[in-house]
């Protein structure tokens, strides 16, 4: 391969560029006489002159011309391909659908323990409230609560521990506890985006003269977490979303009466982007968390 010094090459291509050897120089950082050894070198090497040299300008002669229609794309190329070789390969991501309550409740506290088995992988979190379309959003997973049933998408329940009615120490005076459902038609009731949990919960444990649709909604079920914490009310959660929270102190269960409901959270998604190894190795990894608090909170 019959190849000239290339960075000649490089400093001819800025020169006819710029049609200054002085501009080529300072965007090459080198002397203007650097630039002019190469350009001699490299004609030397050629055996053509490049270049007509003037005490105002510089101008190429029709060889310089055709030589430098063909050299830039040459070095536009070797740029690229260097670029190419030299960055940092692109990490691996997935993409996971849920509420900003999930998120903030179950999901983001977990996170670190996937991160420290992969930590190649990044997991990114795209929160909302409606259904997203997985295939034409590029949305590789999806954390849905309802009652499983999602055609033509691969379903796994992941949450569907009973539910609690749960509230801050503050609002019960003294370490007192509720002696009975009824009970609850004293204090607020605290609703988020699954308004209907209440109705099921009440009307399970007999308590019908206590009305399920007073007190305030939250549009997300960190907002009646926070609520409750802070004395707001009772809200009605599963233990596993409100875990850090009980084991604080800052939520008690007043009393025990939970129920199995129809509805629980599961995880969505195509069964293409299982090809994707680190997808697979996620779906592992969340459906054993949630086995994990299966056997916990059961």
């Amino acid at each position: 391969m019959n190849l000239p010094p290339l960075y000649a090459v490089l400093c001819f291509s800025v020169v006819g560029r710029k049609s200054s050897v002085k501009l080529a120089a300072e965007e090459l950082h080198v002397s203007p006489a650097a630039v002019s050894q190469q350009i001699a070198k490299l004609e030397k090497t050629l055996g053509i002159q490049l270049l007509i040299r003037s005490t105002r300008r510089i101008e190429l002669t029709e060889a310089g011309k055709t030589y430098l229609r063909d050299v830039e794309p040459a070095l536009r190329r070797i740029a690229d391909a260097t670029q190419r070789v030299t960055r940092a390969p692109e990490r691996l991501a997935i993409t996971v659908s849920c509420t900003v309550g999930f998120a903030m409740q179950w999901l983001l506290p977990r996170l670190p323990g996937f991160q420290a088995l992969e930590p190649g992988v990044d997991v990114r979190i795209n929160t909302t409230n409606r259904l997203v379309n997985l295939l034409t959003e590029e949305i590789d997973f999806a954390v849905r609560h309802g009652s499983g049933t999602y055609p033509g998408l691969e379903v796994e329940r992941l949450i569907n521990d009973r539910l609690h009615p749960v509230c801050s120490p503050s609002l019960l005076p003294g370490g007192a506890r509720l002696s009975a459902p009824l009970d609850l038609a004293s204090f607020p009731l605290l609703h988020d985006e699954h308004r209907r949990d209440w109705v099921m919960w009440l009307r399970s444990v007999g308590a019908d003269d206590v009305d399920p649709n007073q007190g305030p909604i939250f549009v997300e079920s960190k907002g009646a977490i926070d609520a409750a914490v802070a004395g707001q009310g009772i809200a009605l959660m599963r233990k596993s979303m409100v875990r850090d929270e009980l084991s604080s102190g800052k939520l008690i269960i007043p009393f025990h009466p939970a129920i199995e409901t129809p509805i629980a959270y599961y995880l969505v998604y195509d069964r293409t982007v299982l090809l994707q190894k680190h997808a697979e190795r996620f779906r592992k990894w969340i459906i054993a968390q949630a086995d994990a608090d299966q056997r916990e909170f059961s």
